[in-house]
């Protein structure tokens, strides 16, 4: 029976490891077998750069995205890529009933903003939600998230 086009490939065996660590050529190793062929590649400055052979001539074009995109997520989990920078996080309406946290971010060259609110982010105009893919939105909220509660953590350890 022929494989639907459309079926997402099954990584396996995903590794990565820090290569010319320390130095300015620093980029990040991987290996993942699809099929039972194993691809390799470097990941550096948020792009992945294949080596061969080149998953596209064994698992075939359609797929590449797919592929792509599941190691983009997997280098995230890794703390390997991340497309956030520059995230502050401060207060907003001290002392005041409206009291909330303010943050603000880059992600690819775009500024995004917003407050945090009771759990609940609120985003200003532009909203990465009709910029960004989903994947990396709920990856952008969840480091807020996480940066909000470091910094309500540390508040409470000097209280």
């Amino acid at each position: 029976m022929p494989e639907n086009k459309n079926t997402k490939p099954e990584l396996e065996n995903f590794e990565v490891e820090t290569v010319f660590e320390d130095r300015v050529h620093e980029r990040h190793a991987f290996t993942f077998k699809v099929q039972g062929d194993e691809f390799k590649g470097h990941f550096h400055e948020g792009e992945i750069h294949w080596l061969h052979p080149h998953p596209k001539q064994m698992i075939g074009e359609n797929k590449i995205e797919i592929i792509e995109g599941t190691i983009l997520s997997l280098m995230s989990q890794y703390d390997v890529y991340k497309e956030i920078k520059d995230l502050e996080i401060k207060p907003a309406f001290e002392d005041r009933i409206h009291e909330r946290q303010q943050f603000s971010l880059q992600v690819q060259g775009e500024e995004f903003k917003g407050f945090v609110h009771e759990g609940e982010i609120q985003w200003f105009h532009p909203q990465p939600m009709h910029k960004l893919e989903d994947d990396l939105v709920q990856a952008i909220e969840s480091e807020i998230h996480e940066k909000v509660a470091e910094q309500e953590d540390a508040i409470e350890e000097n209280n």
